[in-house]
């Protein structure tokens, strides 16, 4: 595949995360944390690639973004749905990641478009999608070609873990 094409709907399998995927998604994250070092611990990965929480007032998927022809796992991301305090469903689209060749190619909207219906499909009042600070700009403006707009700062503070 050429850096200039992009990648049709046609060429794409959207499923659910199989525990078999773990190799392709660690590759995956690993190389968005080698760029944005996004906190990724391999062993808290691993821990929790086949663990599904099931909690009141939560639901959750992990979507694969999958070549039709060679099989090869290409982009991933997690899709979850939270009530809130005031009874409203929020969705997420949390641990977000595409394929280095495969960024900009359009695997990334298609996922978005499916993960969107999904939680359209819940009962979602709308969606949220959590992104470092410091992002790009074009990054932003890629999220808001898609109807996505800021709406709030979230401040973090890490914990010390004795070990």
């Amino acid at each position: 595949m050429s850096k200039e094409e992009i990648v049709e709907e046609e060429e794409i399998i959207i499923r659910n995360y199989r525990t078999s995927d773990y190799e392709a998604t660690l590759e995956i994250l690993q190389q968005l944390h080698d760029k944005y070092d996004i906190g990724l611990e391999e062993d808290k990965w691993k821990k929790s690639s086949g663990l599904r929480q099931f909690k009141p007032n939560l639901k959750r998927i992990t979507l694969i973004a999958e070549l039709k022809e060679t099989g090869e796992v290409v982009g991933m991301g997690m899709v979850e749905a939270v009530k809130n305090t005031l009874g409203q469903y929020i969705g997420y689209l949390d641990n977000w990641a595409v394929k280095k060749d495969y960024i900009g190619k359009q695997v990334g909207k298609i996922l978005a478009e499916r993960a969107v219906q999904i939680l359209s499909s819940w009962g979602c009042d709308s969606i949220r999608i959590n992104i470092g600070y410091g992002a790009s700009d074009k990054l932003i403006k890629v999220f808001q070609k898609a109807g996505f707009n800021p709406i709030l700062t979230v401040l973090e503070k890490k914990l010390e873990k004795d070990n």
